[in-house]
């Protein structure tokens, strides 16, 4: 095995919301020789150095015959994932206060070909295609830490339509081709409709445009969004008196733009990964999508745990943000959010990048991406336990960070200063 392994994960003494995490997470299982497979799981992906592996963690443990156990426990058990995903999502809500939810998609570069929803896809901007696994998290995010708690695995035909494949990857039968955003949305509903959580914005960044039919999906899951479109997707029409000459017509973002120059401001935002308070120019126009819109009621949310924002039904705003003053659009989002300041929708878009690090910095090293079974349900059940990891290394540092700095959880102020060396977590298990 590589010696290689995350400095957070060097330094592991016992935390109290560690204990409490892996406490909510393991609550769910029925049994306790089940509670102590997941302890001894969760341990072996926080220690084992490198690529983590069953034999690896029953190496750790010094019980060869824990890897067949732990084998059957991750792909064959029967406990059902979505109960443990959703008392840690709870228990985050709780403790982390996020300011939204995001949703991100994942690719897992495979090897071979046997590996649950394994295919050749085009890797975005690259211009390539690569052997890989597709899929979307939800992660709970605020400005100073993100911890995924749902995942969908993408199925190409190659899959769903082999019937050998689906019998023996245990593919239920009511999995159906789904296009990325569809995935994305049925995981953050399932979340709303069932997890008893604080209702909070849904930042959607799925590497697909929102088309008008793919907005049609976001509306139709009654969930305050902003969601990336392409800055030359003409899908919009200029809801602004102003913009008169484009009202009639289908534009791009970056037509909407170039015609509202005139409403940037400079809003500042702190970048989570290089911890320095960066400016850019945002502007929020009002636009339609001219697409049909279900029955839905004016509703309120907080954000933060403090700030509380206004969805509109029917009602959009572009959101639009130039990182070079004298260049051309850099982004643009698509929201509900249509009462929310600029400032506020833009330090929401940001998150991606908060998550986009916690993924390379805490999901990777803890083994996200090195299951090695090949069923649809062990895949879900070490993505589930990946993310009990992640969160208790992110738990560590986030109160780390309060402790050391003594600031309130506010908005950005963590970043203001380099970060101290996050408090370990893996300690928490061994008692469990």
């Amino acid at each position: 095995m590589s010696t290689t392994t995350s400095p957070v994960l060097r330094h592991l003494t016992p935390d109290t919301p560690a204990h409490e995490l892996s406490t909510v997470a393991f609550a769910p299982l029925r049994r306790s020789d089940q509670r102590r497979k997941a302890a001894s799981y969760v341990r072996g992906l926080l220690e084992v150095e490198g690529r983590k592996s069953m034999r690896g963690i029953a190496t750790l443990a010094g019980d060869k015959s824990l890897e067949q156990s732990l084998q059957h426990f991750v792909s064959s058990s029967t406990w059902r994932w979505s109960e443990m995903r959703a008392a840690v999502a709870q228990y985050l809500d709780h403790t982390l206060r996020p300011s939204a939810w995001v949703v991100r998609r994942l690719v897992i570069p495979k090897a071979g070909s046997h590996s649950v929803g394994v295919a050749r896809r085009p890797l975005v901007g690259s211009g390539r295609a690569v052997n890989c696994q597709e899929a979307y998290g939800v992660w709970l995010a605020n400005e100073q830490v993100g911890v995924p708690v749902q995942w969908e695995l993408q199925l190409p035909p190659e899959w769903l339509d082999c019937p050998e494949r689906r019998s023996g990857a245990g593919i239920p039968d009511d999995i159906h081709a789904r296009s990325p955003l569809h995935i994305a949305v049925a995981a953050a509903r399932e979340m709303a409709d069932d997890w008893a959580l604080s209702r909070r914005p849904v930042v959607f960044d799925c590497g697909e445009d929102v088309t008008a039919a793919v907005a049609a999906q976001l509306i139709a899951s009654r969930l305050p969004f902003i969601a990336r479109i392409g800055v030359n997707t003409e899908t919009l029409t200029p809801a602004d008196t102003a913009l008169s000459g484009y009202r009639r017509q289908l534009v791009s973002a970056r037509q909407v733009t170039d015609a509202a120059r005139r409403m940037r401001r400079p809003v500042e935002w702190i970048d989570p990964v290089s911890g320095l308070l960066r400016t850019s120019l945002a502007a929020k126009v009002p636009v339609s999508l001219g697409t049909p819109q279900p029955g839905r009621t004016r509703g309120e949310l907080r954000t933060a745990g403090t700030t509380q924002l206004t969805y509109q039904p029917g009602q959009f705003s572009l959101v639009a943000e130039w990182e070079n003053p004298y260049g051309r659009l850099s982004h643009a989002w698509l929201t509900d959010l249509t009462d929310a300041p600029v400032d506020t929708l833009l330090r929401l878009t940001k998150l991606v990048r908060r998550v986009d690090r916690d993924l390379v910095d805490i999901s990777y090293p803890v083994g996200l991406r090195d299951f090695e079974g090949r069923t649809y349900a062990g895949w879900h059940r070490h993505t589930t336990l990946a993310s009990v990891a992640h969160g208790l290394v992110a738990l560590s540092a986030d109160r780390a960070r309060r402790q050391v700095r003594h600031v309130p959880r506010t908005v950005g102020a963590a970043f203001r200063t380099p970060a101290p060396t996050p408090a370990p977590a893996a300690a928490a298990m061994r008692t469990g």
